[in-house]
């Protein structure tokens, strides 16, 4: 996990950033690759994580900085952190 927030009130938030090392050898896609990282979320959920995923080409550019506000905004809204 690239960053785990924990609340006060027990819960565990994982932020991952995923390169294509995550979905890809080279510039193919791998179906090998994609499926650990999916396998990956599935056992971090059912041991109580909330798991949010990002493309790190959505980070870049202008773009990037208001994405993440925006779902930094959402996330501490769910849990009354505003």
């Amino acid at each position: 996990m690239d960053f785990l927030m924990l609340l006060s009130h027990h819960e565990r938030i994982v932020i991952e950033v995923d390169g294509k090392q995550h979905y890809a050898e080279g510039d193919r896609a791998c179906p090998k690759r994609y499926a650990e990282t999916v396998s990956e979320d599935r056992y971090l959920r059912l041991c109580g994580y909330e798991v949010y995923r990002f493309a790190g080409v959505e980070l870049q550019g202008c773009g990037g900085s208001a994405l993440v506000r925006k779902f930094f905004q959402a996330l501490f809204e769910k849990y009354g952190l505003l």
